[in-house]
């Protein structure tokens, strides 16, 4: 009895595991520079997944679909992306909603900060 007990258990964890998709996924470039002058980055990204078995995925801007694949293990896409902050991508399969992987593009900026640097301590009544 205990050991129908602990099949009984164990049998939800082990499925899960077994239905689980461990995939590379790469965006490029990964990171954005901006200036002075624009706030924002044009950039044409190429997205490259390859996953262990067939499936539906989708890839995610946040949490907006741009691209997806019905029953294949890996796939290629090219896309126009405006980045003005760090922008997180997801593959999730869209049958289970579950997340696969995830890539990110970085934001930096140009522009330098002008600041001076303080002679006197704050405190100093001289």
């Amino acid at each position: 009895m205990k050991q129908l007990m602990v099949i009984l258990f164990l049998a939800p964890l082990l499925m899960s595991f077994s239905n689980a998709q461990a995939a590379s996924f790469t965006v490029s470039p990964k990171v954005c520079v901006i200036s002075q002058v624009q706030d924002f980055c044009d950039l044409d990204l190429k997205f490259e997944w390859q996953g262990d078995v067939v499936g539906d995925v989708c890839i995610y801007e946040q949490s907006k679909k741009i691209h997806c694949w019905q029953q294949q293990r890996a796939g290629e896409f090219n896309y126009k992306a405006r980045v003005q902050v760090e922008t997180i991508y997801s593959l999730i399969n869209s049958k289970s909603g579950v997340l696969i992987a995830k890539a990110q593009v970085e934001v930096q900026s140009t522009h330098v900060q002008k600041s001076r640097r303080r002679l006197r301590s704050p405190w100093s009544f001289f």
